[in-house]
């Protein structure tokens, strides 16, 4: 039975409660995940190019590279930057899942898996990456006509009049609109996944239309809707995160009494191949950018040889912090999808939640007790 959807702000507020799922968590925690393997990759690559050896890269940088490089090489500079697009992609990616998990709920289909959506999200990510691709397109062409019309400036005496006479009609005009289309993109950024997670078809034209209809006739619920999910996402997301620290601490204390120095020599180590300092871990480990509340794990991070079990519980560290992450990602895309649902139903009075599930929802009624099975059951 569906649950009762209120078309309003309280299908946000909700947001946070209903991302603390196993699925969608790990759903999100996939692609991040992916998204990190492939921004390392390509910056131990750039840096490789640049000609600083892997032992160097290894003990310097770590696991986790997070941190601005300053190339030699013009090369290894556009390398290391083509892990920024990947990385924003995988992003997404994990948003279109969280989405896909949360618009099968709406429509009552609650057993779809985060495997499936996963899987789903990767189908779909052609479209995804086009829609990306056709907003930098347009914004090229129209760069490379302004680029073209400067060149008209050039002509003596006559180029300077045609731009001084069109510079209104058409040059700026145009160009209000290549800024508007800009802005679209990196709306875009977020809310392109979850238009795509909603339609039934993979229809790229379609979901930029309502990618740009959502923009143009509801701007400010949109906005209103972003910030609360990200707000609320923040919020619970450090709460989280407070706890699996409070557990670490106790963890630690706990196993040291019994293991001794040589387990705290590994905790330090382990920590140590963290960037307990980079803007990512200060991102989490406080309230909001620029409120003194929060917790440090920096005072750990010291002492201690890098064996192969500082290494592995190094890895568990890391796949707590990305169960934080997913989950942080996870409110932000159920807040967005659900407020997807409202704004659609206010901007054309189509009813998601209406809709049938993508795939048949399974007969999972049992018989009642005391009963035999029919045969078909047998």
């Amino acid at each position: 039975m569906k649950e009762p959807f209120p078309y309003d702000m309280r299908a946000v507020v909700v947001a946070a409660g209903k991302a603390l799922s196993l699925k969608k968590i790990f759903a999100a925690s996939f692609y991040l995940v992916a998204g990190y393997l492939l921004y390392t990759a390509v910056t131990y690559l750039a840096l490789l190019y640049d000609g600083v050896s892997f032992a160097y890269i290894r003990q310097s940088y770590g696991l986790f590279p997070l941190r601005f490089f300053p190339f030699d090489s013009i090369v290894a500079r556009g390398i290391h930057f083509l892990g920024l697009p990947l990385a924003a992609i995988c992003l997404s990616s994990a948003i279109m899942a969280v989405a896909v998990i949360t618009f099968e709920e709406l429509r009552g289909n609650v057993f779809y898996s985060s495997a499936k959506a996963i899987r789903l999200a990767f189908r779909r990510l052609p479209t995804l990456v086009f829609g990306y691709l056709s907003i930098a397109a347009l914004v090229g062409i129209v760069y490379l006509l302004g680029v073209i019309t400067g060149f008209v400036g050039r002509i003596p005496i006559l180029g300077d009049l045609l731009i001084g006479v069109f510079y209104i009609i058409p040059i700026f005009f145009t160009l209000v609109f290549t800024v508007f289309v800009i802005f679209i993109g990196c709306v875009g950024l977020v809310l392109l996944p979850v238009i795509i997670a909603a339609q039934r078809t993979r229809d790229l034209f379609d979901a930029l239309l309502h990618l740009f209809s959502v923009v143009i006739r509801q701007p400010v619920r949109f906005f209103w809707y972003l910030i609360l999910s990200a707000g609320l996402a923040k919020i619970a997301s450090f709460i989280l995160a407070y706890f699996f620290f409070r557990t670490l601490q106790f963890s630690r204390l706990m196993l040291v009494q019994g293991g001794g120095a040589k387990l705290e020599r590994m905790f330090n180590a382990a920590m140590d191949m963290l960037p307990l300092n980079s803007p990512v871990t200060l991102f989490v480990t406080t309230l909001f950018p620029g409120v003194r509340f929060g917790f440090s794990l920096s005072r750990w991070g010291y002492g201690g040889e890098p064996t192969l079990g500082a290494y592995l519980l190094a890895m568990s560290f890391f796949r707590l912090f990305m169960v934080v992450a997913g989950y942080l990602v996870a409110i932000v895309a159920g807040g967005l999808a659900r407020g997807y649902v409202v704004i659609r139903r206010l901007k054309d009075g189509h009813a998601i939640i209406e809709e049938p599930p993508l795939e048949p929802i399974d007969d999972l009624a049992t018989p009642p007790f005391g009963t035999d099975p029919s045969p078909a059951d047998e």
